[in-house]
C-alpha cells in the first residue's frame, strides 16, 4: 500500500474514531440519567461488567482486571454481595480459592442496563436510512469477526494485555480509584 493509500486509511480510521466518540458521547447524553439510576459505584458496575463478560473469576483475576488491590477488591465484592449481585463460590479445582460470580439477579441487573442502552440505540438506528443501516450492519459485523479473531489469537485471556496504556495506569499509584 502506497503513502496515498495509507494516508487515506488514516483518515477513515481518524473519521470512524471521531464519530464513534460522538455517538457514545451523544447516547450517553440520552440515557445517561437512566443508567446512572444504578445505584452503583463505577467500580462496582465495572466489576459487574468483568464478571458477566468472563464468567466467575479468583479474586485475584478480578483484582487485576479492575487494576485494583486485594483488600479493595474484598470490600467491592462485600458490597456486591451484601445487594445480592454477586456470590463467591468454591473453585472446582484449588480448594483454598474462592471465585466470584454474578448472582441471577446481577445478570438481570447488567441485562437490564444492556436494554436501556439498546433501546437508546435503537431509537437512533430507526432513523437511518435502509442503505446507511445495511452498510453499518456489514461494517459491525466484520468488526465484531476481527474482535472474535483477536480474542481467539491471544487465547481468550481475561486481563488483556499488560503492555496496554490502560494497564499502566491501573497499576500507577497515583491514579485515584474508586469502588
Amino acid at each position: 500500500m502506497g503513502v496515498r493509500g495509507v494516508e487515506y486509511r488514516a483518515g477513515l480510521i481518524a473519521r470512524i474514531e471521531a464519530a464513534e466518540d460522538d455517538f457514545r458521547q451523544s447516547l450517553l447524553r440520552l440515557c445517561g440519567p437512566d443508567l446512572l439510576s444504578v445505584d452503583l459505584t463505577m467500580t462496582q458496575l465495572r466489576a459487574l461488567f468483568v464478571l458477566g463478560a468472563s464468567g466467575a473469576l479468583s479474586a485475584h483475576e478480578l483484582a487485576d482486571a479492575l487494576g485494583v488491590g486485594p483488600t479493595t477488591l474484598t470490600g467491592i465484592v462485600d458490597r456486591l454481595q451484601v445487594r445480592g449481585l454477586v456470590h463467591r463460590i468454591p473453585d472446582g479445582h484449588d480448594r483454598r480459592v474462592r471465585r466470584v460470580d454474578l448472582t441471577e439477579a446481577g445478570r438481570t441487573l447488567l441485562g437490564d442496563v444492556d436494554e436501556v442502552r439498546r433501546a437508546y440505540q435503537r431509537r437512533m438506528f430507526d432513523r437511518l436510512d435502509d442503505d446507511v443501516l445495511s452498510g453499518l450492519a456489514t461494517a459491525v459485523e466484520a468488526l465484531a469477526r476481527v474482535c472474535a479473531e483477536e480474542v481467539a489469537a491471544e487465547g481468550g485471556a481475561a486481563g488483556g494485555d499488560p503492555d496496554h496504556p490502560l494497564a499502566h495506569s491501573a497499576r500507577d499509584p497515583r491514579v485515584r480509584r474508586l469502588g
